[in-house]
């Protein structure tokens, strides 16, 4: 097995799931490389002025606008422009004001530690920070996880310490929790569906970041497996869960941390990680193995940002040592565009992405920004300040949502 492909597969989706340190899989991954050649609300919501400058670009085009009734969870027209605060934009880190390009924003961030636990576990304990419509500002709130739903209007979330035997659907304009969902089974994490009207939860019997530190030095743990028994769908409307049970993760790298399910990217399937190998395992919503979604490739999983919205592109690697991000064209897989980025997150439209750039020559790559970049590596808009360290206690990580 390629083990670069290995590393960066397991180590991203575990770093990014499980909800330890971000950057874990592109910091194993460029070090390798470098030892061989010696890494969404209601419209357009006004920012006060006083408490955001927005940046408006009129060249940034949304996508193809949804018909039909507007559900609860629903993204409005695509925006067009870009909000953030680029009066004090190096301020701006972890962000204070509403950051926002084309159709998505921040909806959230959070800050994290380690956490030593009663049961004797040390485990990644986040501060979540959530974007508040009615001051266009991001607001601390009191729980363990919390998932904004397309169109930032509501959230999911499950009370620390993790995992919780309960789902919150929180109003982000009046602050409270209009409905608990009780469940039978404990969860750890939960995720919006695509198209905002559904949650997928995982099961776990333990905090799946939880490990037990040697001497706190945090230098080896041992760590007993944490057990995945399944999954929830629920059904946001109806309040309803349904329950599906799945038989443990084969051997294979870090299985003591099984990582969670997800949904695809045109919510007809969820999936996991394959054990062991590079891939994943989809299933359809009754929990049935089923093929992948048409058209999807291992290199989706490298790129955060997937196919652009009218499906003609594709955000994938770029060559070696980096940093530097390509855009493919997804039927013929020709390079299309070439950014000096260290990833690319998310698709504002068509022909920009929301890019993770690091500062400077890139000495550290862990000191990085959010930035608005276009297909063909032209930067637009700075869109957060640096983060001094990504992998440190203390630091930040956004959440980016359809709008």
């Amino acid at each position: 097995m390629n083990m670069d492909t290995q590393i960066r597969e397991t180590l991203r989706e575990w770093a990014q799931e499980a909800r330890v340190p971000p950057g874990l899989a592109g910091r194993a991954l460029r070090r390798r490389r470098r030892r061989r050649f010696i890494h969404l609300g209601t419209g357009l919501m006004a920012v006060a002025a006083a408490v955001a400058v927005a940046l408006i670009l009129p060249g940034i085009r949304g996508g193809e606008a949804p018909t039909g009734t507007i559900r609860a969870g629903d993204p409005t027209s695509a925006p067009t422009d870009i909000q953030t605060d680029i009066q004090a934009i190096a301020d701006n880190a972890p962000p204070q004001r509403f950051v926002a390009a084309g159709r998505v924003a921040i909806s959230a961030w959070s800050s994290w530690k380690y956490e030593d636990m009663a049961d004797g576990y040390t485990v990644v304990h986040r501060t979540w920070h959530v974007y508040d419509p009615t001051t266009g500002t991001y607001l601390e709130v009191p729980y363990g996880v919390i998932a904004v739903a397309p169109g930032l209007r509501q959230a999911a979330v499950l009370e620390w310490p993790l995992p919780a035997r309960r789902i919150g659907l929180l109003d982000l304009t009046t602050r409270e929790v209009t409905a608990w969902i009780d469940l039978d089974h404990p969860v750890a994490t939960v995720d919006w569906s695509p198209d905002g009207t559904k949650l997928l939860a995982t099961a776990y019997d333990r905090d799946p970041t939880s490990a037990k530190y040697r001497d706190k030095a945090r230098t080896s743990s041992t760590v007993p497996p944490i057990k995945r028994p399944g999954y929830y769908l629920v059904d946001a409307a109806a309040r309803s869960a349904v329950f599906r049970s799945a038989p443990p993760p084969d051997e294979g790298f870090y299985t003591a941390r099984p990582t969670p399910f997800q949904w695809s990217a045109d919510g007809s399937r969820i999936s996991e990680m394959a054990p062991g190998k590079p891939g994943r395992i989809f299933y359809d919503l009754d929990g049935t193995t089923v093929p992948p979604p048409p058209g999807w490739s291992r290199e989706q999983q490298y790129m955060e940002a997937g196919f652009s919205p009218d499906g003609m592109l594709l955000a994938a690697a770029g060559a070696a040592p980096g940093p530097q991000t390509t855009v493919r064209d997804a039927a013929t897989g020709a390079i299309v565009g070439t950014q000096v980025m260290e990833q690319l997150v998310a698709w504002a439209d068509n022909d920009h992405l929301i890019a993770l750039k690091c500062a400077g020559t890139c000495k550290n790559e862990f000191s990085n920004a959010y930035v608005l970049v276009k297909v063909d590596g032209t930067e637009v808009a700075q869109l957060t300040g640096y983060r001094e360290n990504s992998q440190k206690p203390g630091s930040w990580e956004p959440v980016f949502t359809l709008r």
